[in-house]
């Protein structure tokens, strides 16, 4: 079993402090317009065909041929 060379930092040392549900509604009011930019291009991809579904077997035969590679190492 691989051992962890280095502790794992908690999300606050990465991340800093968890932001309080006002400081979410102020961050969320700031970036309104470029969310909905971000919303209308993901919108238009999907109508035009240029998004896949998700094929959870895909995903799950990918992330096992990953284990199994990191066991054989």
């Amino acid at each position: 079993m691989n051992k962890l060379t280095q502790p794992v930092p908690e999300d606050e040392e990465d991340f800093g402090p968890e932001q309080s549900d006002a400081e979410m509604e102020a961050w969320i009011a700031r970036n309104r317009d470029g969310i909905n930019a971000l919303i209308r291009e993901a919108r238009e991809d999907i109508a035009e065909g240029g998004v896949e579904p998700w094929d959870f077997e895909a995903m799950l035969a990918e992330a096992r041929r990953e284990f199994e590679k990191s066991q054989k190492g």
